[in-house]
């Protein structure tokens, strides 16, 4: 008898079916994504608190700024093949947020990571990602044993060392230049032999990386040139600095194109 009111009081679980995970639009978008950057990983529906966190250490503070993080996703975040978060990307839509309230966007752009937002109607063309995401597209792909790669990583930026160049770059500039950059396949043309490809490969994957953006490629290319790291550099073999300077020389012009026009003489100076 007592089992039986057990049993009676007993909070009844409903009945449930499954649910697709992607609506037919979400669907379209991820595989052309997929297709885009074969050897990326890609998660849709990433939380902001799983990609950043407060730099406060005072525990009141730091609780009530990561409750500013609750609730606020990206629909796709991009990882490289150790895991490092490469970019997100959010599908926008005409309905604006109000003026008073923080965008996702203040808080990527706080946190130095970059955001890429398309209309979600209509969506992208596969050639409008690939355009965009082109840098990416090219990256090696995963290994097959990530922790060990994952771990080296955080504990050299647990040390206090530098950030990864690509990583300091971009948390130092992160706002968008909105410039037409080089596109992977005009690096390939002005590096027709691939001396930097075959001999720097891990020179030539930054340099794609940063192509979309002129600015962070011609800091980078800059860097090469620098005897910063305390040893001396052997420098590199003459083949390689022309495809370097060539590339340089072609995303210059793309910095040319965007810079404000005064309309003070050029004979005028010092006044």
């Amino acid at each position: 008898m007592f089992s039986g009111f057990l049993k009676k009081n007993k909070a009844s679980i409903p009945a449930y079916e499954e649910k697709r995970f992607f609506l037919q639009e979400d669907e379209i978008f991820y595989g052309r994504l997929l297709r885009a950057l074969p050897n990326c990983y890609i998660f849709p529906q990433v939380e902001l608190a799983s990609l950043m966190e407060p730099l406060s250490i005072n525990p009141k503070q730091r609780l009530a700024e990561l409750e500013q993080l609750q609730g606020r996703k990206v629909d796709y975040a991009i990882f490289d093949g150790s895991l490092g978060l490469l970019c997100v990307i959010e599908l926008t839509t005409q309905v604006s947020t109000e003026e008073n309230t923080a965008s996702n966007a203040d808080y990527l752009k706080l946190a130095g990571i970059k955001n890429i937002r398309w209309g979600r109607h209509p969506l992208p063309s596969y050639e409008q990602i690939l355009r965009t995401l082109a840098p990416f597209s090219s990256l090696e792909s995963p290994k097959p044993d990530i922790a060990a790669s994952t771990i080296i990583r955080n504990a050299y930026v647990e040390t206090g060392k530098s950030l990864d160049t690509v990583e300091g770059m971009y948390q130092a500039d992160p706002e968008p230049s909105n410039i037409l950059g080089l596109s992977v396949a005009t690096l390939e043309k002005l590096a027709p032999q691939g001396h930097v490809k075959k001999r720097y490969p891990h020179v030539w994957q930054r340099i794609c990386l940063f192509s979309s953006e002129p600015k962070h490629l011609k800091k980078y290319l800059a860097t090469l040139f620098l005897q910063d790291r305390g040893v001396e550099r052997a420098g590199f073999p003459p083949e390689v600095i022309k495809e370097i300077a060539d590339i340089q020389s072609e995303n210059e012009r793309f910095l040319d194109i965007s810079a404000p026009k005064t309309t003070w003489g050029t004979s005028v100076h010092n006044l």
